[in-house]
């Protein structure tokens, strides 16, 4: 706690403490910086500094189009984020909301799908660069396939299967631009009637097709907490609300499926690359539940 105080200092903010933590995964730790004026912490894990001016342009690209989105905050010198040790950190305003309790209405879900169907149309045609893609979570699970095949139950078919959704990736011409790539509940914010309040945590964006953010997120928000079948009463609205913002429409079949497919691939991959050497790990393919749901969509 007293590395974040001290960082705090390079900013112009009426309060520094309290220091809260709110949440940790793997990806980050995020912590709440005071209580009248509350600022949002986030101390990534895995970014790497080089990455930051591109989520810092894509974020308010996003605001520029009045999608809401947390401000960034820069240091008193204009820097966009700052270190600790050696992980960066970057401070935003705190975003008013609520998420989503266990499972979303209709409503709710029309209205996500509405918020990412304009948050899709801004996006659109952004060309920034990064380092990370769509295909950089199948592209580890191919460089390790090796330990895939030998050492996990269901590791070869895995492998074949990643392998033919890069196949299938590579060779589309969807539209392209900034996708957020993980616009799951969690990261989606409502105010009181339940309309669209917010985005939040663009740690995983990059540029790649604007169908990859709908798959995630038409399938996530379905089948949520866990589960491995979609309900497609929510799916429907969720897809309804995206079409009835979105300047480029899907329809609910084969090419929607495959990119579902990809998706939930994608996010198989990234569980088991990120834990392939823990001796805990139980190494069987149809443990994640991603999985079971790219299996899902594999079979109707």
């Amino acid at each position: 706690m007293e590395k974040i105080t001290e960082i705090l200092k390079g900013y112009d903010l009426a309060e520094t403490t309290p220091v809260t933590l709110l949440r940790e995964s793997s990806d980050n730790k995020v912590f709440v910086i005071g209580q009248k004026n509350k600022k949002i912490l986030r101390i990534s894990k895995k970014l790497p500094a080089e990455d930051i001016k591109f989520e810092y342009e894509a974020i308010k690209r996003l605001a520029d189009g009045g999608i809401p989105v947390p401000k960034w905050l820069v240091t008193k010198s204009g820097d966009l984020y700052t270190l600790i040790d050696g992980k960066v950190a970057v401070l935003f305003d705190f975003l008013e909301g609520h998420h989503i309790e266990v499972t979303p209405t209709s409503t709710q879900a029309f209205n996500a799908g509405k918020g990412l169907g304009f948050m899709s149309n801004t996006a659109s045609g952004f060309t920034s660069l990064r380092s990370r893609n769509i295909f950089s979570e199948l592209e580890r699970a191919v460089a390790l396939a090796n330990i895939f095949v030998e050492q996990f139950e269901g590791g070869k078919e895995f492998i074949d299967q990643v392998k033919e959704a890069l196949v299938f990736g590579k060779n589309q011409t969807e539209v392209e631009g900034f996708i957020h790539n993980d616009y799951r509940p969690s990261n989606v914010f409502f105010d009181d009637e339940n309309e669209f309040a917010g985005i939040i945590d663009f740690d995983w964006s990059c540029i790649g097709p604007l169908v990859k953010d709908l798959a995630l997120a038409v399938v996530e928000w379905s089948s949520p907490d866990g589960s491995t079948e979609p309900n497609f009463k929510i799916f429907d609205s969720f897809l309804d609300g995206y079409n009835s913002a979105a300047n480029y429409k899907w329809l609910k079949g084969e090419k929607l499926y495959s990119w579902i497919k990809f998706a939930t691939l994608s996010d198989t991959a990234t569980y088991f690359c990120d834990r392939i050497e823990d001796p805990n790990l139980e190494k069987r393919i149809t443990r994640s539940y991603m999985y079971k749901k790219y299996l899902f969509f594999s079979k109707i």
